[in-house]
């Protein structure tokens, strides 16, 4: 635990001295306050300070993936599936582009509509570069790097965050059986 709160709090400090930050009256480990600028599957503009004041879950993916990213949406799927009928709305799931290059919210929002994602709660969302993603995978803990066939290596990590954005469970255990803890740390978060 303490490897990726540790590099969660470096690369927070990081960003915060280099001025990329919004949101200042939230908490310095707030993930709300990184200034990434996404655009939306429905072509919305969102900045993670628009989350605030709700939990999420948020992971990484990207849309040309055929092995790891179908098996995250699952994932995801499966954690929402788990909570009650009442609170499944009430959770926002982000799920942030890894390849802005090849993604668009066109793209995102065909990829939406193949795994029947049509609830408004869930963004699939892509960055304007590649600067404003690594600074969002290094501060979710989620590694990646680019392959010379256009393939992305990356792990596989999905991330509760509170209503201020700190994360306060996490999984890499992805698929269709959701892990028990961050259902349970989500669902304390919805009541």
């Amino acid at each position: 635990m303490r490897g990726w709160k540790g590099g969660l709090a470096a690369c927070l400090l990081a960003l915060a001295s280099s001025g990329g930050w919004a949101g200042n009256d939230l908490p310095g480990d707030s993930l709300y306050r990184l200034d990434a600028p996404l655009t939306t599957q429905r072509g919305d503009a969102l900045q993670f300070s628009d989350l605030a004041g709700k939990p999420a879950l948020i992971t990484m993916f990207y849309g040309d993936c055929k092995l790891a990213c179908p098996i995250v949406m699952e994932g995801v799927k499966s954690i929402i599936a788990a909570l009650p009928a009442r609170e499944r709305d009430r959770a926002t799931v982000l799920m942030v582009s890894l390849n802005p290059g090849a993604d668009t919210p066109a793209s995102l929002s065909h990829l939406a509509g193949e795994h029947g994602i049509r609830a408004r709660n869930w963004l699939l969302a892509v960055g304007k570069s590649d600067e404003d993603i690594r600074g969002v995978a290094a501060a979710l803990g989620i590694r990646y790097r680019r392959l010379e066939s256009g393939e992305i290596n990356h792990s596989t990590r999905i991330v509760v965050t509170d209503p201020q954005g700190r994360i306060s469970a996490s999984t890499e255990d992805i698929g269709r059986k959701p892990d028990p803890v961050v259902v349970k740390a989500l669902r304390a978060l919805l009541k």
